[in-house]
């Protein structure tokens, strides 16, 4: 398996909230960065951290994606459901790292006042 399969198939597991098939894809050791953040470790870091979201659905858009020696770049809109309704969007650069077939690293590049003005009440 490519490393732009698994990384399409976690993008297709988070767009149908099939999470417990998304997490799986991530190694148990794995790195995530939403870069403007501080970096936390393991598959049950990452999973608390992408949950505070507190979202009801995901439709992730990839626009891009490039591979090269196991890391997959990703140019993508990232839109969430929020528990008040409201869709929130943000355009996101991602870079994964996979290693026979479980993302070891992840990293997200994006705009955090975009994404703070996003959230605000009436955003």
């Amino acid at each position: 398996m490519k490393a732009t399969d698994t990384v399409s198939a976690f993008i297709a597991h988070l767009n149908a909230m099939r999470l417990d098939d998304a997490w799986s894809l991530l190694a148990p050791d794995i790195v995530y960065h939403d870069v403007p953040s501080i970096p936390v470790v393991g598959r049950e870091a990452v999973v608390k951290r992408v949950m505070k979201l507190g979202m009801e659905a995901i439709d992730s858009i990839v626009h891009q994606m490039a591979e090269h020696d196991g890391t997959v770049l990703t140019e993508r809109t990232d839109r969430f459901l929020l528990k008040d309704g409201r869709w929130v969007e943000l355009r996101v650069m991602g870079s994964f790292e996979v290693v026979d077939g479980q993302i070891t690293a992840w990293r997200d590049y994006f705009d955090l006042g975009q994404w703070a003005r996003a959230l605000a009440p009436g955003g």
